[in-house]
């Protein structure tokens, strides 16, 4: 991944909306027909216009025998740094249950236009299209549910705002507000005292304003949550071991959100693999959620019932697919 260089004038407030973007090529997303357990899986790549103009660029994983089914899908909205590849860490768990994948480079990240990303704040507006694309385009996918990591968490619950049609919602490793994590930062790793990050922060957040379109104060994720309906569902994840954003944050949105809410801590950090049990619970959650959504809507009796066997169900090997970092790409071998 190339680090872009930064003028002196831009060290203060370019690295936090114009980070590393991971470079890949479409190859690294694997084959576009595989096999996941027993379930012959096709990914479908396509790009899209959202509403700020911007061409953005997604896959659809899809379980063949569901193609013409109803059936659910989880959108993944990936992490700082990061893109669509990072998808793939959850489609091993979400496909042998009937339950497709739609990862998508956000505005500014991977291979999507955008000069800039928003922690967020614009990212949000990415999914509410992505939602209205996949209802014009793929008529047999039913209900649509979040599935962020760290920047992408923040973007779902967002977005939940947004759009009362996600209901269901996993957040791994969310921060609560986005200018108490700057300041823990700066007092953590750079020993900056109190004092002086107040005055260079009001300089930064100017310039984001100014250059980047948007308010750093806008994302206070700890109010936003509790504008959301209580009939929303939540998993926050936190890895114990997480520098970055650490488990304060989760917790402090969990106790904020009113509706159905879970929170599952696992030895680990921000970048970590996320432990198999760990990945195996949080979708028997969705399972379980769906399956409510769908009764409270009145879903007709043709609908495809989900997979509840999730012991039988889910894959068990372990591959090699750790999540993304900012200093690294998804998968070590494609950065040359």
């Amino acid at each position: 991944m190339k680090q872009p260089s930064y003028r002196c004038t831009e060290k203060l407030w370019k690295p936090i909306v114009r980070p590393p973007k991971h470079n890949y090529r479409l190859k690294d997303m694997g084959n576009e027909i595989f096999m996941v357990q027993d379930t012959v899986t096709k990914r479908f790549d396509f790009e899209f216009q959202n509403s700020r103009g911007l061409i953005l660029q997604c896959s659809l994983f899809e379980p063949i025998r569901m193609q013409d089914k109803p059936h659910p899908c989880m959108i993944y909205l990936h992490g700082n740094s990061s893109s669509r590849v990072e998808a793939l860490t959850i489609v091993e768990y979400l496909l042998p249950n009937n339950i497709a994948v739609c990862g998508i480079d956000l505005s500014g990240s991977g291979q999507s236009q955008g000069e800039y990303i928003s922690l967020g704040y614009y990212e949000s507006r990415d999914a509410n299209d992505l939602y209205e694309y996949l209802r014009l385009k793929k008529p047999f996918i039913t209900q649509i549910g979040l599935w962020g990591r760290s920047m992408g968490s923040v973007t779902a619950i967002i977005a939940a705002t947004l759009n009362q049609n996600f209901k269901v919602l996993v957040c791994d490793s969310p921060f609560s507000n986005l200018t108490h994590l700057c300041q823990e930062l700066a007092s953590n790793s750079y020993n900056i005292p109190s004092c002086f990050f107040n005055c260079f922060w009001c300089l930064v957040k100017a310039k984001i304003r100014r250059e980047a379109k948007f308010n750093i104060e806008d994302l206070n994720i700890s109010q936003v949550i509790q504008t959301l309906p209580n009939d929303v569902s939540i998993v926050f994840l936190s890895a114990k071991q997480d520098q970055l954003i650490i488990e304060k944050h989760p917790k402090i949105l969990m106790e904020k959100f009113r509706g159905t809410k879970v929170l599952k801590q696992f030895e680990g950090t921000h970048n970590s693999k996320r432990p198999q049990d760990i990945m195996k619970e949080t979708v028997k959650f969705i399972i379980m959620q769906f399956d409510k959504c769908s009764m409270n809507s009145n879903t007709s009796q043709g609908d495809t019932k989900l997979s509840n066997n999730t012991k039988d169900q889910i894959p068990i090997p372990d591959i090699d697919a750790p999540l993304l970092n900012s200093e690294k790409p998804y998968l070590s071998k494609i950065d040359k």
